[in-house]
C-alpha cells in the first residue's frame, strides 16, 4: 500500500502539468490577439486622433485668414496679410512685402508655437 501511494505521489506531478498545458491551448485566438488590438488602440488615441485634428486646426486657419491679419510663418517672420490669392498671402514685414504659400503661414503671431 505503501508502494501505491508513493507511485501515485510520483505521478501527480505530470498529471499536473498536462492538465496546465492542456488548459493554455484552449485560448480563443481573440484573446492572444487582444494585447495588440489595445496597443494599436492607445496608439491611435495618442498619436494619429491629436495629429488629425491638428491638421484640421491649421487647414481651417489659413483657409478664414483675412486682410489685416497679424500671422507667423512656418519660418519664424511675423508681419500683417496685406493680400491674399486662392493658394498665395502676401505679408508686409516692417514695410517689405513677402509672398508666401498659404500652407507657410503656421499660426496668428500671438499664438504660442506648439
Amino acid at each position: 500500500m505503501i508502494l501505491n501511494t508513493a507511485g501515485a505521489l510520483a505521478l501527480a506531478p505530470g498529471m499536473v502539468l498536462a492538465q496546465a498545458a492542456e488548459d493554455t491551448t484552449s485560448t480563443s485566438p481573440l484573446v492572444s490577439f487582444l494585447p495588440f488590438i489595445l496597443i494599436g488602440a492607445v496608439f491611435y488615441f495618442l498619436a494619429i486622433r491629436p495629429q488629425k485634428k491638428r491638421s484640421e486646426s491649421l487647414r481651417q486657419f489659413q483657409q478664414s485668414l483675412a486682410v489685416g491679419d497679424e500671422v507667423r510663418t512656418a519660418g519664424g517672420i511675423i508681419g500683417v496679410v496685406s493680400s491674399l490669392s486662392e493658394h498665395e498671402a502676401m505679408v508686409d514685414v516692417g514695410g517689405v512685402k513677402l509672398k508666401f504659400a498659404r500652407g507657410a503661414i503656421a499660426a496668428r503671431a500671438g499664438d504660442d508655437p506648439e
